[in-house]
């Protein structure tokens, strides 16, 4: 039996190993000390990379982002806020080249009423589902304080829908019909805002991106424009009025800020201009004003902002201004619960300290479902007590008129009874005077049958005169 001998542990038992094995073994090295210096080389030498080999794809992600998007297109809600008849309508149709929406369909509308329309526009493979909103009739109540609770009774809803459908096990019919921008149309004047466009536009603000748009400006010249704009930038910074402020790029919003109020006109005829091109333009007796000219309006600064360049920015932003509300809402629901259980006399550490979460989570699964935490008398006390308000607005409003009517109707009757007064003054005076004329003709006939008979000259005028006279007692 052959017998297998231990190398002895000398200095030179490596090259025994080495010589023994019958293939080639690499030399032992053992570690080396960390604070001296490695000495030796590779077995395997690795080659220089080139500059070729260091691509691995990173270059091609924004092209498969941009498959991505073409595949799955774009969602886009926008609210077209404002009084009647400062072109929302035309200003649609403008702004997609097309005819969108008639203007004589928003006489078959309900007023003061939601009216959400939806459309599927396509360019170049690329689909855009595009919902519009907006308020017939907005403005033109009796009392117009809180016409603009439709407006943000829409924006509300579809936040807390959407949080909703979160929640479900089954999510892959989800609805998005979250606002992502707002464009509010101002009257053209040379006056200051009107209390409804400034507590419309404030309330507006705290729950989308606001943009302010100067309608039909084509009715200003340049400087009254130009003063306008002033005036409505004052009035905004007065009343804490942000303009896209869920917009967290600095550039983005310096950039709609310079131009902010957007100055813009609609049309969507063709004129040729004087450079011979055929253009959309309004035309005047005085001249012709071009849709997509800088220098006339700024309508192609506010396309490019709602569609060719920053239309992502509108939409990532309210997803931003989303996840904030969500996070609000449902640390609220926590706290609620948190409440319950320190009133049932269990201690529990506050959300603070909660540092996994999992405290939060199982007070989270022991409150009530959202279908009874958002009730009229939580999530819509406001919108409750603003309905409340007008109520109470409008009564005491109506009886003021009708106590000022019933005093002006009092001064209308006693006016009427001095006019009647002088009225039956007047006649009486006006048949003394007519009983008067009767006796004094009668008397002149009588006296004039008395007298003798003479013929008169008709051609002598002085004794026609005297016949006159004679006649009429003088």
């Amino acid at each position: 039996m052959p017998v297998v001998s231990r190398p002895s542990k000398s200095a030179d038992s490596s090259s025994v190993l080495e010589n023994e094995l019958p293939f080639p073994f690499p030399k032992f090295v053992p570690s080396p000390d960390p604070s001296s210096k490695r000495i030796g080389k590779r077995l395997i030498p690795r080659p220089e990379p080139s500059k070729a080999d260091c691509k691995i794809g990173l270059a091609s992600l924004p092209t498969e982002r941009m498959k991505l998007c073409r595949r799955k297109g774009a969602k886009l809600t926008m609210i077209l806020a404002g009084c009647s008849g400062t072109g929302k309508t035309t200003f649609l149709n403008t702004l997609f080249g097309d005819i969108l929406d008639d203007p004589s369909s928003e006489k078959d509308s309900m007023p003061y009423e939601i009216r959400e329309k939806k459309y599927r526009l396509v360019e170049d493979n690329f689909e855009l589902d595009l919902t519009t909103v907006d308020v017939p009739g907005f403005g033109a109540k009796m009392d117009n304080q809180y016409s603009w609770l439709p407006i943000v009774r829409y924006i509300d809803h579809y936040f807390r829908r959407y949080m909703l459908q979160e929640e479900q096990p089954e999510r892959k019919q989800l609805v998005d019909n979250r606002v992502h921008v707002c464009l509010y149309f101002i009257q053209p004047s040379n006056t200051s805002l009107s209390a409804l466009d400034i507590e419309s536009m404030k309330e507006i603000s705290k729950r989308v991106n606001l943009i302010p748009v100067v309608a039909r400006s084509d009715t200003l010249n340049k400087d009254e424009l130009t003063d306008f704009k002033k005036t409505i930038n004052q009035a905004l910074k007065a009343y804490d009025i942000g303009v896209c402020k869920f917009i967290s790029d600095e550039e983005v919003l310096s950039k709609i800020h310079n131009v902010a109020p957007y100055a813009v006109v609609g049309s969507n005829a063709m004129f040729k201009n004087s450079e011979g091109n055929m253009v959309k333009a309004r035309k005047y007796h005085w001249g012709m004003v071009e849709i997509e000219n800088p220098e006339h309006c700024d309508f192609l600064l506010l396309r490019e902002v709602l569609l060719s360049e920053h239309m992502l920015d509108l939409i990532q932003s309210t997803e931003a201004h989303y996840n904030a509300y969500r996070t609000w809402c449902l640390r609220e629901r926590v706290e609620r619960a948190l409440e319950e259980e320190m009133s049932g006399g269990k201690s529990q550490s506050s959300l603070e300290d909660d540092e996994d979460g999992l405290s939060s989570y199982a007070l989270y699964k022991k409150i009530q479902p959202w279908t009874g935490f958002i009730s009229q008398e939580d999530m819509d006390a406001d919108d409750a007590r603003l309905e409340l308000e007008a109520r109470k607005s409008l009564t005491e409003s109506m009886k003021r008129r009708e106590s000022k009517i019933r005093e002006f109707k009092k001064v209308l009757m006693r006016r009427q009874a001095e006019y009647n007064e002088e009225l039956k003054k007047e006649h009486e005076r006006v048949t003394e005077l007519s009983e008067q004329i009767r006796r004094m003709t009668d008397g002149s006939s009588k006296s004039s049958s008395h007298a003798p008979e003479e013929s008169i000259d008709q051609s002598d005028p002085r004794a026609m005169h005297s016949l006159k006279n004679e006649f009429l007692g003088e």
